[in-house]
């Protein structure tokens, strides 16, 4: 068994450590993130090293229970991480996106270091997606889930 939480391990059966808020969130495991967070002594909001949060992994695995838990906890929605992304940056599906935008009210026009929002973000992986399909690199899926993300994105005021 794994002292990260993977390969199916639950809750207590799983020994915690500072990673275990993260994967559990990218996991959509809800008791095992509670528990890590108790255990650690640490607020749901809690950055790792490169500055993510649990929310940033939640949204990145289109978790939508994590997200939802979060942001009844009061975490910040717009946390941004050293690449100054935040969980929004790091959506690549139109349900977390709108779970953080209209649940949670994340700021959409935040732009990261590199002074990109994230609809210019998932612009570019869009293009470097259907790049990559072209050359048969790519997952029709995750392009489709792109487009239907950047679209979303679009019609914000």
């Amino acid at each position: 068994m794994s002292t990260f939480g993977f390969g199916g391990a639950k809750g207590a059966e799983s020994e915690i450590d500072e990673s275990t808020p993260f994967v559990a969130a990218s996991d959509g495991d809800l008791t095992l993130l509670q528990q890590a967070l108790v255990k650690l002594n640490v607020p749901p909001g809690v950055k790792d090293d490169n500055g993510l949060t649990p929310l940033h992994n939640a949204v990145s695995y289109n978790q939508a229970e994590i997200i939802r838990w979060l942001l009844g906890q009061n975490v910040n929605v717009n946390a941004q991480d050293s690449d100054g992304d935040t969980p929004l940056h790091h959506c690549d599906n139109v349900e977390a996106a709108r779970i953080l935008i209209q649940e949670g009210n994340a700021d959409y026009k935040i732009q990261n270091n590199e002074g990109k929002t994230a609809l210019q973000l998932k612009e570019e992986e869009f293009k470097d997606a259907a790049d990559d399909m072209d050359e048969g690199e790519s997952d029709n899926e995750d392009t489709e889930n792109l487009d239907k993300l950047i679209g979303y994105l679009k019609s914000l005021p």
